[in-house]
This record gives structure tokens, C-alpha cells and sequence, in this order.
């Protein structure tokens, strides 16, 4: 079996740098041979995960949610991937939560030695890929917009600190969003969120979630105080609900929808949720 242990350098404030031979030496009495790989730029990281799909079985990557939306996005469209591993080192670690791939390198290495491996759900939204969640509105530039010293200096808080910014500033989002059986229902929302996981921000929002059933929930409320934040915690009663496998949501925003935190396209998005995807270990 190969394994490339892939390492994004730019994430986790250092934490994999620390461990690596402590990480490539458990890989190594895991599956044997182990290639590891350092990369400090997007295209090259990029440039290496792709290559890896028909050359090694077995992917191992450390880094955040940004890390494995760009491994999604590198092998998503080819016909032979690798299993996925993921060590996470990010700074809120939602996409890894739902492999319940938690608590530190060391328990992340215990689950990739378990082997227990599962097809979970990702979503296409127009040319490009997500894992979790994909959202447009008040607080989706938030992980994108954060600056990297914050991240490093603040960790999580930096997120939320740009969002107590947010609640405020009266801003919504209109259009219409057209289903697979082609029913199409208008709305106006301070922001609108597609999941694929039970957790966004580090809060579990969705604890219905499920990444293996081949939908995705969607999610959108009318505007209220704090730009409705808070109805998706206290109030979810007042949420407007769906799964679904296909959408196409058609706004009059310009800003960038935000795929699994980093920043996508804009205007008209086509999502489709691609079944069983993609291999990960996991519990």
C-alpha cells in the first residue's frame, strides 16, 4: 500500500512541525513506506494532491478546514482516489468532526490505524467542491476575511470576534431558490447556509446531519435582531428547513459564496450533492 503524508505548512500555527516524526514514524509502523510531502503554496499543495489519485492509495493530510477543501477540490474530479486521513491542526476543525476525528494528532492516528473507512456525501457548487458547508450572506466572508495573525493569535476567537462586528450591520440577501422537482420558493434572509455536517464555527447547529445519505440540509430565516443568528440556536423552530440532492439559487448579492470557509464564486450557484464521494477514515 503507498501513503503520501501530505503536510500544509501554513496551518495550525506550526502544531504539525512539531510532530512530524512522531507522525511519519506512527504512519510508518501503520502501513510501512510512507512519502512525505511539505507544501507552503496553495498551487503546489494542489498540484500534489492531484497527482497523488492513481499513484498512492492512501492520502494523509494535516492542516484545517482550508486544507481539506483544497484536497476535495485537487481530486474530486478524478475517476481513481485515494482513502483520505486527516490530521487536524486548523483552527476550528469542523470538516474533521465529521469523521469524529477529534482530541489531537495522537486519537487522529488511532482512527487512521483503526482502518475503518466510509464514502461520505460532498457538494458541487457550480466548477467548484465543499465537504460541509457552503453559505452566502452577513457572516460567510467571516473565515475568509480573518486575517492569518489574528487566526494565530486568537485562534477560534478571531472568528467570533469579527462576527460581534456583523450583528448589527442590517444587510439581506433576496432571490429564489429552485429545487430538483423544480418548485422554486422566494426568500429573504440575512444569510443563507447549506450543510453537510453537524457543526459550522465550532457550534453544532445541526445535529441531524447526516454526510452519508447522499443530501444535504439547507437552511434560511427572515431577517430579525442580531441578522437572526441566533434562531439557529434558540429558535430553530423559525428556521425554513430542506434536504435535498440538486439546488440552483439565484440571488441579487455580488459577494462570494463561502465553500467549507474560503471564498467560492458568486452569483448563480448550481449545487449538487455528489453521493459517497469520497473515502476518509473514520469512527
Amino acid at each position: 500500500m503507498k501513503v503520501l503524508l501530505l503536510l500544509n505548512i501554513n496551518s495550525g500555527r506550526g502544531m504539525w512541525n512539531k510532530k512530524k516524526i512522531y507522525i511519519e514514524t506512527r504512519l510508518q509502523k501503520i502501513f510501512g513506506n510512507v512519502t512525505r510531502k511539505e507544501s507552503s503554496s496553495k498551487e503546489d499543495f494542489l498540484k500534489i494532491a492531484k497527482d497523488a489519485c492513481g499513484t498512492f492509495d492512501v492520502l494523509i493530510f494535516a492542516g484545517g478546514d482550508g486544507t481539506f477543501n483544497m484536497i476535495v477540490n485537487a481530486i474530486a474530479r478524478e475517476p481513481i482516489r485515494p482513502v483520505l486521513g486527516i490530521l487536524p491542526t486548523g483552527t476550528l476543525n469542523d470538516a474533521s468532526k465529521i469523521f469524529k476525528v477529534r482530541g489531537g494528532i495522537k486519537k487522529a492516528l488511532d482512527v487512521i490505524e483503526n482502518k475503518e473507512i466510509k464514502k461520505v456525501d460532498i457538494g458541487k457548487a457550480n466548477d467548484d467542491y465543499f465537504i460541509f458547508s457552503a453559505a452566502l450572506g452577513t457572516f460567510s466572508d467571516i473565515p475568509y476575511m480573518t486575517k492569518t495573525k489574528r487566526k494565530s493569535g486568537f485562534g477560534f476567537f478571531a472568528y467570533y470576534f469579527k462576527a460581534l462586528s456583523r450583528l448589527l450591520k442590517k444587510e439581506t440577501v433576496k432571490g429564489t431558490i429552485t429545487f430538483e422537482d423544480g418548485i422554486a420558493e422566494v426568500f429573504e434572509a440575512p444569510f443563507i447556509l447549506i450543510m453537510n455536517s453537524a457543526h459550522i464555527a465550532g457550534f453544532k447547529i445541526n445535529p441531524k446531519s447526516d454526510s452519508f445519505d447522499g443530501k444535504m440540509d439547507l437552511f434560511w430565516t427572515e431577517p430579525t435582531i442580531f441578522n437572526s443568528l441566533f434562531r439557529y440556536f434558540l429558535f430553530r423552530k423559525k428556521l425554513h428547513t430542506y434536504k435535498f440532492e440538486r439546488v440552483i439559487i439565484r440571488t441579487n448579492s455580488e459577494n462570494h459564496w463561502a465553500l467549507d470557509g474560503e471564498k467560492g464564486s458568486s452569483g448563480e450557484m448550481k449545487i449538487e450533492v455528489l453521493a459517497r464521494h469520497l473515502e476518509v477514515f473514520s469512527l
